[in-house]
């Protein structure tokens, strides 16, 4: 019996661009790859942040660029976790949504590790035209390509700024694509019953927003507050802004584990080329 409307199952994010079935643009995007690609770099991650966890380390903790790997600590305080067991969670939550995206598709285990350090490769061609864009909008200021490490100060530790290069790819891509454009999708499409096209706009602008005010303001003792470390301009909030709508649409065709692959590439070779 033909499928109906109400029943037929969402595409995977690489048929939407007619990918070839099993190709490598249709398989990487799906979330078995992208829980093989990040794998390593979350146990990376989570590794880094206790060899650097010095006084040095707490201060780039205290940087937007991990806020969202900080939120995940603190909900694992609020569900009782134990307080050595804090760190792990944000990893936690990252592997077990993935299998339950992988078991709800009913996809097949089978999986090319080659094609692992192609997706590596295209992270980091993909990194590029946001550096383009950071260039253009910076100009010779270069404000805009400083935006994801705006803290002046004495921190001069590459590998703590890898480390938090790569968490902010990782669990900001969780938070503000994986997470929140799916639940709004959700409540958009099923709730208000808000056409697809429109919902897929409305998701991508308000998560695109948020992402650039996330770098600006956080939520200190209950209360919404600036953050002195990170000065607002409207270059920058236009250029994380911008990326964010960049990440959005990477999201949507690539898939989770590229876009926190090219999201931590560009800041990884960002820092790289501007210690």
């Amino acid at each position: 019996m033909p499928l109906t409307p109400k029943t037929k199952p969402l595409a995977p994010p690489g048929r939407l661009l007619n990918f070839a079935p099993g190709s490598y643009l249709e398989s990487t995007s799906r979330p078995l790859y992208a829980l093989l690609f990040l794998l390593p770099w979350i146990v990376v991650y989570e590794l880094g942040t206790l060899w650097v966890n010095t006084e040095q380390y707490g201060q780039i903790l205290t940087r937007k660029c991990v806020v969202s790997f900080l939120w995940l600590t603190r909900l694992a305080q609020w569900i009782g976790i134990h307080p050595r067991l804090v760190w792990l969670f944000p990893g936690f939550v990252v592997v077990v949504i993935l299998l339950c995206w992988h078991l709800a598709g009913g996809q097949p285990w089978r999986a090319r590790l080659k094609w692992l350090g192609w997706m590596a490769l295209e992270s980091v061609l993909l990194a590029v035209p946001l550096l383009i864009l950071s260039a253009a909008i910076g100009g010779s200021s270069r404000a805009a390509a400083f935006a994801q490490f705006p803290l002046p100060g004495p921190i001069q530790s590459y590998f703590a700024h890898l480390v938090t290069s790569i968490g902010a790819g990782i669990y900001e891509e969780l938070i503000f694509r994986l997470i929140l454009i799916g639940l709004m999708l959700m409540i958009l499409e099923d709730l208000f019953k808000v056409k697809a096209s429109l919902a897929t706009l409305i998701a991508v602008l308000i998560s695109s927003l948020l992402f650039a005010l996330h770098h600006y303001f956080g939520i200190v003792d209950g209360r919404l507050t600036a953050f002195s470390t990170v000065l607002f301009t409207w270059t920058s909030f236009i250029f994380r802004t911008a990326a964010g709508v960049y990440f959005a649409f990477l999201f949507r065709y690539r898939g989770y584990g590229i876009t926190a692959g090219a999201h931590a590439a560009y800041n990884i070779i960002l820092r790289t080329l501007w210690p």
